[in-house]
C-alpha cells in the first residue's frame, strides 16, 4: 500500500480563503512527501474567475452586489464558475511519486477517482474525451459550458469542472462538484448565456438530496481505492494557517488581483512575511 495522504475536511468559507488555502498548499507541497485531499464548500456564494481570465467580460457587478454574491479569482487557469450549491475537492501533490505524467495524465488519475465516487452514489458518471458539447472550448466565458478531456459528464451532461496548476515539483488540481444548478441565476452573475442542458447537478440525477457527508464520504473511498492508499484526517500547521491568512489578506482581497490579474512586488512582499 502507498504511503497516506493528509485528508482536510473543511466547512463552508468565503472564496478568498479557499483560494488562499489551496495556494498554501500548493507552495508547502515540495516540503511534504504526501498529498492531500481538500474538501470544502463557500459562504457566501462566489463567483470564481480564471487566473487570466477578463473580469469586466465575465461578471456582472450589479448583480453581484444586489444577490450578496462574492468575487475572487483563482491562481489556475480556467473559466467562471459559480460557487454556491456544491462541494468543492483540492488534490495537491508532487509531480512524481502517484503522479509522475503530464498534465492530462493527472486529469485523467483524478477523474478515475471521481468517476468510482459518483458510481458509487448511483451516478452513471463517466470521463470525456474531448469537449463533450462539440463546440470551442474558448467560445464561452462559463466552465461548465463545456467538458475538456477527462471532466466529469452524465451523458453529454457536464458534472464536474476542474482546474490546473503546476508549479515546478508539485500541483493543485481543484474542482466543481455540482450539486444543484439554476441557468438563469448563472446567466444574471456572469452576463453570459447558460445553456441548461449542457450541465447537470448531483441531486437532479440522483433525485433526492446529497449532503457533503454524504459525497465526502464517497470521495475519500473512492481516492483510496484508486491510489491504493489511506487518507488520515489531519488540519493546517500554524505556519500554513499564517500563510493562508497573508495570502487571503494581500492577495485573494486585493483588487488588483481580483479585477486585473496583478499581484504586485509589495503585496508578494507582504504576503511572504
Amino acid at each position: 500500500m502507498a504511503p497516506p495522504w493528509r485528508l482536510l475536511v473543511d466547512d463552508v468559507a468565503d472564496g478568498a480563503w479557499n483560494m488562499a488555502v489551496d495556494e498554501t498548499l500548493l507552495l508547502g507541497c515540495e516540503n511534504r512527501a504526501a498529498p492531500t485531499l481538500r474538501l470544502y464548500g463557500w459562504k457566501p456564494a462566489t463567483l470564481s474567475l480564471g487566473s487570466r481570465q477578463q473580469a469586466r467580460t465575465s461578471h456582472d457587478p450589479g448583480f453581484l452586489r444586489r444577490e450578496g454574491i462574492a468575487l475572487v479569482r483563482r491562481p489556475t487557469g480556467g473559466r467562471a464558475v459559480l460557487h454556491e450549491h456544491e462541494r468543492t475537492y483540492a488534490v495537491v501533490a508532487r509531480r512524481s511519486g502517484s503522479f509522475p505524467g503530464g498534465v492530462l495524465d493527472t486529469y485523467r488519475r483524478i477523474s478515475l477517482a471521481l468517476q468510482e465516487a459518483f458510481r458509487a452514489l448511483g451516478v452513471p458518471a463517466e470521463m470525456a474525451e474531448s469537449n463533450a458539447r462539440g463546440g470551442r472550448p474558448g467560445g464561452s466565458p462559463l466552465c461548465f459550458a463545456s467538458a475538456s478531456a477527462h471532466e466529469i459528464v452524465v451523458g453529454r451532461r457536464k458534472l464536474a469542472g476542474s482546474a490546473q496548476l503546476r508549479a515546478r515539483e508539485s500541483f493543485l488540481q481543484h474542482g466543481s462538484i455540482l450539486l444543484a444548478t439554476d441557468p438563469r441565476r448563472l446567466e444574471c452573475a456572469t452576463g453570459a448565456a447558460a445553456d441548461g442542458e449542457g450541465f447537470v447537478g448531483l441531486d437532479e440525477v440522483r433525485g433526492r438530496g446529497t449532503s457533503p457527508a454524504e459525497i465526502d464520504g464517497a470521495l475519500v473511498s473512492a481516492f483510496e481505492s484508486a491510489f491504493g492508499m489511506r487518507l488520515e484526517p489531519g488540519g493546517l500547521s500554524p505556519e500554513e494557517e499564517r500563510t493562508a491568512t497573508r495570502l487571503r489578506c494581500w492577495k485573494y482581497l486585493s483588487a488588483a488581483w481580483t479585477l486585473g490579474g496583478r499581484w504586485g512586488r509589495r503585496e508578494r512582499r507582504l504576503a511572504s512575511q
